[in-house]
């Protein structure tokens, strides 16, 4: 199992700065990834389950969605990501753990959605 926790911990440093102050434990373990990061992927896994639970119920019928449409959403979505990063670097404001997560949730949400929508050929 250690073993396993390693290599997991591995590929995270690769996309994270793991720091302990800034990430979630569970059972006193530290997450592979801090709070910004497990929102972001959190919110990227329900955004992409969420396209395709969209799609059954449409009968899995396309969902036409345009590029220019799809940038958009996931700019706006970026947008409280952004201003919490910008905000703890220019030290003005830097929230709990739980404030990072959920401030990424809305980015993880849309690019979840917009992988989706890609695999799905429905934005074109």
């Amino acid at each position: 199992m250690d073993l396993a926790l390693a290599f997991i911990f591995a590929i995270g440093s690769v996309i994270c700065h793991q720091l302990p102050d800034r990430s979630f434990f569970i059972d006193g373990r530290q997450l592979p990834v801090c709070a910004r990061c497990t929102g972001l992927y959190l919110g990227g896994a329900a955004g992409f389950v969420a396209w395709w639970a969209i799609k059954a119920g449409r009968r899995w019928r396309p969902i036409k969605v345009m590029p220019r449409r799809a940038i958009a959403i996931v700019a706006i979505a970026a947008v409280p990501t952004i201003v919490s990063f910008a905000s703890g670097v220019l030290d003005v404001w830097d929230g709990s753990n739980a404030t990072r997560a959920v401030l990424a949730v809305p980015l993880g949400l849309a690019a979840g959605a917009v992988v989706a929508a890609v695999l799905a050929k429905d934005l074109r």
